[in-house]
């Protein structure tokens, strides 16, 4: 799977199976829907708004700036994901994802941790000091 499709696949639902809970509550699923880009500021170059839904910009298409989540689906400009399985420990949720795009199809494992700030931080646990921050673009 190539870089890209991991990053979508990261983010793919950061919250699917969380408790009803303390800081599991927290991490809700629907703190994740909606759309997310790497940088607040590139919120309106990675999305516009069409029939009141923001949607990926056209120009938006050739980077990995940004996913939008809808239930147990996550896009980006190039891949689309599902959540297989998920699971929570602590504050980190981990995901089991079906990812695919005009090409291939892979099974792709991601970890995510929401921020108290509320945006949403990617990692891999193997690396865990390599992170990609999300920062949610309101519609």
């Amino acid at each position: 799977m190539s870089r890209s499709q991991r990053f979508l696949t990261f983010l793919l639902f950061a919250g699917a199976s969380a408790a009803s809970t303390g800081a599991a509550a927290q991490a809700s699923p629907e703190r994740l829907q909606g759309a997310w880009a790497t940088n607040a500021a590139t919120c309106d170059q990675v999305f516009t708004k069409r029939s009141g839904r923001l949607v990926f910009n056209k120009q938006s298409i050739e980077g990995w700036s940004g996913f939008i989540a809808t239930g147990k689906h996550i896009r980006s400009p190039n891949a689309s994901c599902d959540v297989i399985s998920s699971k929570q420990k602590g504050d980190v949720l981990s995901f089991l994802l079906g990812c695919e795009n005009e090409i291939i199809f892979e099974t792709v494992s991601v970890s995510v941790r929401f921020k108290p700030d509320g945006g949403l931080v990617r990692f891999d646990p193997e690396f865990p000091e390599v992170e990609t921050p999300y920062h949610r673009c309101d519609g």
